[in-house]
């Protein structure tokens, strides 16, 4: 059986978690077990010692957990991500039909995945990730994601990091951006939008010198 850490929920911010709302706020945090860490995953508890989710510690912003999950059995590991990826990929394939290899793959907390944001582009994935916790287990995460996408078939090549957004200091982590280990690959690639071939910088997040997708008569 797991241990993860627990943090309290006040009488006061726990009807709103009961509700659904997946953010912890720090105001409403009344104690957190010893020796916690930035990061770690940990169980949100009530004051009468109710369980309501499970998320990851961020102690240096104002948002102290983003739920991940409300089963008290499940880990955050590798076969979490990996379903919850899965997940993801077939939504977008039962949404999109054949639009799959231009599209946005995970869209935080819409799928369940709070503080991370991938877009694909052809053989790339352009990621964002915006939460402590995510950063601290991006290896395991992107792995299993790239995991997904090979056993649906999909030939991906390449993670483009743009862990540039400012919101990422709230959270204590430094803002850069750059290919997840060195794979050679072009920051620029052309895609198929709405009849439209697009040449994009994934590195400066651009779009540019579209032209019809089809032959001229």
């Amino acid at each position: 059986m797991r241990t993860y850490a627990k943090i309290t929920v006040s009488r006061k911010g726990e009807p709103f978690l009961k509700k659904g709302q997946t953010r912890m706020y720090a105001n409403n945090a009344v104690s957190l077990s010893e020796g916690a860490e930035n990061g770690d995953p940990a169980d949100i508890v009530t004051e009468d010692g109710e369980y309501i989710g499970t998320g990851y510690l961020s102690l240096k912003s104002h948002v102290r957990v983003r739920i991940l999950t409300r089963d008290p059995e499940a880990e955050l590991d590798h076969v979490f991500y990996k379903k919850r990826f899965r997940d993801a990929w077939r939504y977008r394939n039962a949404v999109c039909g054949s639009e799959t290899d231009n599209c946005r793959l995970v869209f935080s907390e819409a799928d369940r995945l709070p503080g991370l944001v991938a877009d694909r582009y052809n053989d790339l994935i352009v990621t964002q990730i915006s939460t402590f916790g995510m950063e601290k287990n991006k290896d395991m995460i992107y792995s299993a994601l790239l995991e997904v996408m090979q056993e649906e078939g999909q030939v991906i090549h390449g993670i483009y990091e743009r862990n540039d957004t400012p919101s990422r200091t709230k959270e204590g982590l430094p803002l850069y951006k750059g290919f997840w280990k060195d794979t050679g690959m072009s920051v620029r690639t052309v895609i198929s939008e709405n009849g439209l071939k697009l040449n994009v910088d994934v590195e400066n997040g651009q779009k540019t010198g579209y032209f019809l997708d089809q032959k001229s008569n």
